[in-house]
């Protein structure tokens, strides 16, 4: 799994802190339940996370 902040890799932890724990855990949950390998979530304030399973 790999992480993008506004197209940067990110580890989760940074990722976490930036977006919010509950944002990421819910954008890895949906994600997964797509069945696609990438999925991206806007953030108002923070910017697109992309999630690349």
């Amino acid at each position: 799994m790999r992480l993008l902040t506004n197209g940067t890799r990110t580890t989760r932890s940074l990722t976490e802190w930036y977006f919010g724990k509950a944002f990421v855990a819910r954008c890895l949950e949906e994600t997964g339940k797509s069945g696609l390998r990438e999925k991206r979530f806007w953030k108002d304030g923070t910017g697109y996370l992309t999630v690349i399973l």
